[in-house]
């Protein structure tokens, strides 16, 4: 193996993620010898690069210098193409302002405060304490089916898929009643986002549809759904008490969202209220799975779910990095950051910090404290669903601690080719022999 080198390492490649999981050992270089390194690699627009725990505190407290509107993740410019052109023949044939960001996480404060706050207090602690029970128990009939299928495909001598028979359930429930999506539209809705996110659904693809075709394909699906959704709920009025009908009739400065904010709006709700719990769920089975010790910790003391969750939230990391632009000069550790020059924030890197966590390495679910960034750091853009995807781990952990002993690993965990959320999208298990 090649040594690892400031000029040779690479952090972009998504076939690499997907060949060899999380790059721990180029983040654990950057961190130790250029925790701010400027990345210029073929094939991706050059950023800096941000590695440690204090550092990315430091640009996420700042948001008066580092925007989001500009360049929010980092990805290649092939896909950076694919979503520019994307954009802009929707709006095309939409008639919607070009001008308009995609959806409210592209916009900066005071904007991106004000559309935050529509729905903000839907995810306090407050209101999803009353969703608990709610959410124990769908995810007791989930490991339940999950029992029952490994047992079932033991007695054929055949493997399960941990995501599909668990891990996308719950977040697809939770987000899809929060919504007031019909159930049977579930399914349909986390397709169209797998297709998005280049997560594989071959049974999605027309014959001889490349990629390019068939995620415009899936957009425009996704964004007739949506308008139907609008038009359902402008129809039946302000009464229900779902997220999709505060969000429709909603004001904001006296007037109603546009058909375009709502899209993004409601677009980004489904999503992010989807594939990063699913990751954490999947990645923290798969470390409960191959830290044995840690697992049968779990399940003779159930009363420590709630770090567990936190140890799961740091270990699995599921969004890997957010970009941000300056708009002025700015100093950080010791690195000068020129006014339109982009920065990369990778929170798994940040996670493992050796400055923060003792023995970072080691997955610890009594770890205390615990001040991982698995929800993006702090500051104006902390993620809003970050007590959703807590209320949701913890509930999934705890209807699970009857199924992990019976359970073990089948294969190696598979990865989607993304940049931005390199999400597990298939883990297979058996019954414990």
């Amino acid at each position: 193996m090649a040594t690892l080198s400031l000029d040779t390492i690479d952090i972009h490649s998504t076939d690499l993620y997907v060949s060899r999981g999380y790059p721990f050992a180029e983040w654990d270089l950057l961190r130790r010898e250029a925790p701010v390194f400027w990345y210029e690699r073929e094939g991706i627009d050059p950023f800096h690069a941000v590695t440690r725990h204090a550092d990315i505190l430091t640009v996420s407290k700042h948001s008066d210098v580092f925007v989001n509107s500009r360049r929010l993740r980092l990805q290649d410019r092939v896909d950076d193409e694919r979503q520019r052109r994307s954009i802009e023949a929707r709006i095309a044939a939409r008639g919607w302002d070009p001008s308009e960001p995609s959806d409210f996480i592209l916009m900066d404060d005071p904007r991106h405060r004000d559309f935050r706050l529509l729905i903000a207090k839907r995810f306090t602690p407050a209101a999803l304490r009353s969703l608990e029970r709610h959410f124990a128990e769908l995810s007791r009939q989930f490991a339940s089916e999950l029992d029952r299928e490994l047992a079932a495909a033991a007695g054929r001598g055949e493997v399960c898929d941990f995501v599909k028979g668990f891990a996308e359930k719950l977040p697809l429930a939770a987000i899809g009643e929060m919504m007031g999506l019909p159930p049977g539209d579930w399914r349909r809705l986390k397709q169209l986002t797998n297709v998005m996110i280049g997560a594989p659904e071959p049974s999605f693809f027309l014959p001889g549809e490349d990629r390019n075709a068939g995620v415009a394909r899936a957009v425009e699906e996704m964004t007739e759904y949506m308008v139907r959704l609008i038009q359902d709920r402008e129809a039946r009025g302000p009464q229900g008490d779902d997220l999709s009908t505060q969000l429709i009739h909603a004001k904001l400065h006296g007037e109603r969202l546009t058909e375009q904010q709502l899209q993004g709006f409601l677009f980004v709700v489904l999503a992010a209220g989807n594939e990063t719990t699913q990751n954490a769920i999947s990645g923290g089975v798969h470390a409960l799975l191959q830290n044995p010790a840690q697992r049968d910790l779990l399940c003779r003391h159930p009363e420590l779910v709630v770090s567990a969750a936190e140890e799961i939230l740091r270990w699995t990391s599921p969004v890997l990095q957010f970009a941000r632009t300056a708009v002025r000069d700015f100093e950080l550790a010791g690195v000068k950051i020129a006014a339109g020059e982009d920065v990369g924030m990778w929170y798994p890197s940040a996670n493992r910090d050796e400055a923060v966590f003792d023995d970072p390495y080691v997955f610890d679910i009594t770890r205390d404290p615990n001040r991982h960034l698995a929800f993006g750091g702090y500051g104006a853009h902390f993620c809003l669903g970050a007590n959703l995807a807590r209320w949701e781990l913890r509930a999934a952990l705890r209807a699970l601690i009857p199924v992990l002993p019976k359970m073990e690993l089948a294969g190696n965990a598979e990865r989607v080719p993304n940049l931005h959320v390199s999400a597990i999208h298939r883990l297979p298990v058996r019954a414990a022999a």
